[in-house]
């Protein structure tokens, strides 16, 4: 089995894959990636099946080496100084574009520029052991990925053989400029929550009226936002704790919103206002702190047609650029 290096972590770089969904009762969240549109794509461009394993970071890129040559891409946020070291002198590593890097070559990725998370995704998919059906990491319970960890310099993980797919290989900048712009954007859009109706008439529209900021208590558990405060319902301080969701917007005592996330509690005792829609999750996985952010409420039928609008461009975003090119 070939595998890679990591040379230099990054920050919190984690092997993720789609997760493993169906365990909140025994305690387990989800898990998997943030922004899991990133990495669908990126392994699509690779050939690799959607839930593939990738590694996800944060703000930093890790630097990598491969044993054997292999194509990678590069996914999620931008990483505007991400390059292979070539013989003839260092190479840019572009966006959402599938790269063969020869044994031996450092794919170093460096700061995540815009977004707040980037994807490398190696065709064939990191393997690390199946935890429940995911080879997703889940540090707060110290299983899955690689030794339930965020990854070390000198750490070694597997490459699975590469699928019988084609390699997308043409014009890749119409993907980044996709990918670019669904993650441009700030707007959460929500449906109402299980308890959107204890809160004062003016609580649950007021979410679409006021501006918060992304503060610097975010990371994959939630994203503490914020900004003006959201009336308590009365009696919310007595509740019992329930299951919870990612995209959930439970509002604390103190009225500042906390937007669950992939790696969340699964039962929780704050009154939860809103839902992100799925279309927008990878949004809310490329919050950073200090940013600005809105909700606007949407009807549940205008969150089905934008995940449906979601799947049908990335399904013909991924045809077309196979279509233009043999592969690396």
């Amino acid at each position: 089995m070939s595998t890679a290096q990591i040379v230099e972590a990054g920050m919190f770089t984690t092997v993720q894959d789609l997760g493993r969904p169906g365990h909140s009762a025994l305690g387990v969240p989800a898990s998997g990636a943030t922004d899991p549109l990133s990495l669908r794509l990126g392994n699509r461009i690779v050939g690799n099946p959607d839930g593939a394993a990738g590694l996800e970071f944060t703000l930093d890129g890790p630097c990598v080496v491969f044993d054997q040559d292999v194509v990678v891409c590069l996914a999620g946020g931008d990483c505007p100084d991400a390059a292979i070291g070539r013989p003839a002198g260092p190479e840019r590593l572009p966006p959402c574009t599938p790269v063969r890097v020869r044994a031996g070559e450092l794919i170093r990725i460096g700061p995540v520029r815009t977004g707040a998370r980037g994807y490398l995704c190696a065709d064939g998919g990191f393997v690390v052991d199946l935890v429940m059906g995911s080879r997703s990491t889940l540090v707060s319970a110290g299983f899955g990925g690689h030794e339930g960890r965020a990854l070390r310099p000198g750490d070694r993980l597997g490459l699975g053989e590469r699928a019988d797919r084609p390699v997308a290989a043409g014009d890749s900048g119409r993907a980044a400029r996709w990918l670019a712009g669904v993650r441009s954007s700030r707007v959460l859009r929500v449906t109402p929550g299980l308890h959107a109706e204890w809160f004062p008439a003016p609580a649950a529209p007021g979410l679409d009226r006021s501006g918060f900021t992304v503060s610097d208590r975010c990371d994959r558990v939630g994203v503490r936002l914020e900004g003006a405060g959201v009336p308590q319902p009365e009696g919310a301080g007595r509740m019992d704790s329930e299951p919870t969701e990612t995209g959930a917007v439970q509002v604390p005592g103190d009225g500042r919103p906390i937007v669950l996330g992939v790696d969340r509690p699964t039962t929780g005792g704050y009154p939860v206002i809103a839902c992100v829609i799925a279309a927008d999750l990878p949004v809310l996985g490329m919050l950073r702190p200090g940013e600005a952010v809105r909700f606007e409420h949407v009807t549940r039928e205008a969150a089905r047609k934008a995940w449906r609008q979601q799947e049908s461009e990335l399904d013909a975003l991924v045809r077309a650029v196979a279509s233009d090119g043999e592969g690396p």
